[in-house]
């Protein structure tokens, strides 16, 4: 495969080895042409003789295999299993993780999780098998618990923490889902979204050193997408909540005067930019009607 060789000139060349490599490379998902070259290509014996090096063909009789099973193709991940285990035997968790997978696929989830069970005695940090008892967790509880094990082992996975995130918010557990957020945030700090959502977490949590934090979000939200409405009425509704929280403490908390200012500021800079956007717009009068209950007295 030359460097500017791409799937349709390979797929045109009938270069079915450099297909795969093409699609494993690239990370596609097109189960499709796998299995048609693939099948192509095992049934022409190619295979090893056109890949002497082992661990290459392990890799394209796994990417065959799984792509079989999507199309539930079995006879062709059969074929493609006990190709593998006469390289690798019957025991070496490449071979039984694969194994599990045909069993996946063949509705034996019980017999699956026997094998990831096995296999994380003897390796507790087997990420596939960690991953896989996850895809099978049944109640919301247990998809908790799994994706608990695997985010200790790979901790860096923002999107682990982002399916915990979501997990943790159906449960109505927002502190969790807050936490977790925090996580994806640091992988993805640019991501004007992500502080939206962490914002909204916070502001959902409520309390004012949480009410703080959601401010603070909104405000890094806006800073990176200006023209983000959600994140401005947001920074609007959440300083506004703060300032609610101020008038209703009670004389023994300590507060910040300073932090006082810089919500009123704040939910007028998002006020006047809101009315910007919605200028010239049929939204404009009720937008503006919305806001000024808000500004009103700052």
């Amino acid at each position: 495969m030359g460097p500017d060789d791409d799937l349709p000139t390979l797929l045109q060349k009938k270069d079915h080895l450099n297909v795969l490599r093409y699609i494993r490379v690239h990370q596609l998902r097109e189960p499709e042409i796998v299995t048609e070259h693939g099948a192509l290509l095992l049934g022409g014996k190619d295979l090893k003789r056109r890949l002497s090096d082992e661990s290459a063909r392990l890799a394209a009789l796994e990417q065959i295999a799984l792509a079989a099973l999507d199309l539930q193709n079995h006879e062709l991940a059969e074929t493609c299993l006990n190709q593998i285990r006469t390289v690798v035997g019957k025991d070496p968790a490449r071979f039984r993780i694969l194994l599990a997978r045909c069993l996946e696929a063949a509705s034996d989830k019980d017999g699956a999780l026997v094998i990831y069970d096995e296999l994380l005695q003897s390796n507790p940090s087997n990420l596939m098998a960690l991953k896989r008892k996850y895809c099978l967790a049944e109640s919301t509880e247990d998809r908790v618990a799994a994706l608990n094990a695997y985010l200790q082992q790979n901790m860096a996975d923002s999107a682990g923490w982002y399916e915990m995130a979501k997990l943790r918010s159906t449960m109505g557990d927002f502190g969790g889902a807050s936490f977790a957020l925090e996580e994806v945030v640091l992988g993805c700090p640019i991501d004007a979204q992500l502080h939206v959502q962490l914002a909204e977490c916070y502001a959902t949590t409520a309390g004012m050193e949480n009410l703080v934090l959601a401010r603070k979000h909104m405000a890094q939200a806006v800073e990176l997408d200006p023209t983000n409405k959600r994140a401005l009425f947001g920074l609007v509704s959440v300083s506004n909540a703060y300032l609610e929280e101020v008038a209703s403490a009670s004389k023994k908390q300590t507060i910040d005067d300073h932090s006082v200012v810089v919500a009123k500021e704040l939910v007028k800079h998002g006020a006047e930019k809101l009315l910007k956007q919605y200028k010239g717009s049929k939204m404009y009068p009720s937008v503006q009607t919305l806001l000024s209950k808000y500004t009103k007295g700052l």
